[in-house]
């Protein structure tokens, strides 16, 4: 499982990169996400995901064979997508182990579960390849490196049916936003995980 990141500065040809997902990491994502995975319709894609790429909300993408997973920081803590090259996609929402993201009042429950000395692999799964993509220093930290011609295949590949979606979208502002706060009601609390 790789990170994989679009990158084009100067001291980087344009193009994608991709960094090895640390083991940890990429087991919370086996172990405790994708089992959780919903089918996902395009007219859903649409009412959500989709709107989130006119915000400020940070994300990700990893490549798992031919899957795109893009992980993305909203509430209720981390949304993650899967985007396979036969235009199936599927989501989730999970819940933050952070008690108070984003803001929010902290619960019992979340209080209870909480151990800030825990690593977050939410956080890492959309800031490490975040911080690559704008830091020359992570990108050499993370072993960030040109990606191989099969792996920019295998992205466009699962990418392409979310790409043409979001390209036939010509809904104004309002519409989107609109559409962010009934995906965002969607998402609730979010699944808990550990």
């Amino acid at each position: 499982m790789k990170y994989i990141v679009p990158i084009s500065e100067q001291s980087c040809p344009d193009g994608l990169y991709t960094g090895p997902v640390a083991p940890e990491d990429a087991g919370y994502l086996t172990r405790c996400v994708i089992p959780h995975l919903q089918p996902l319709s395009d007219e859903e894609y649409l009412d959500g995901p989709a709107a989130i790429l006119q915000t400020g909300a940070r994300y990700s993408y990893l490549l798992s064979g031919e899957d795109i997973y893009w992980c993305v920081e909203w509430q209720p803590g981390l949304v993650v997508v899967r985007f396979s090259p036969d235009t199936s996609m599927a989501w989730v929402a999970l819940r933050s182990p952070v008690p108070n993201f984003g803001g929010r009042v902290a619960l019992e429950v979340d209080t209870a579960q909480y151990d800030e000395d825990d690593e977050d692999h939410q956080y890492n799964l959309v800031f490490r390849s975040w911080d690559a993509q704008f830091d020359e220093y992570h990108r050499v930290r993370g072993a960030f490196e040109s990606a191989s011609a099969s792996e920019k295949a295998s992205f466009n590949a699962a990418i392409r049916h979310a790409n043409r979606l979001s390209n036939q979208d010509h809904s104004d502002d309002t519409e989107r936003r609109d559409r962010l706060e009934l995906f965002t009601a969607r998402c609730g609390e979010g699944i808990r995980v550990k």
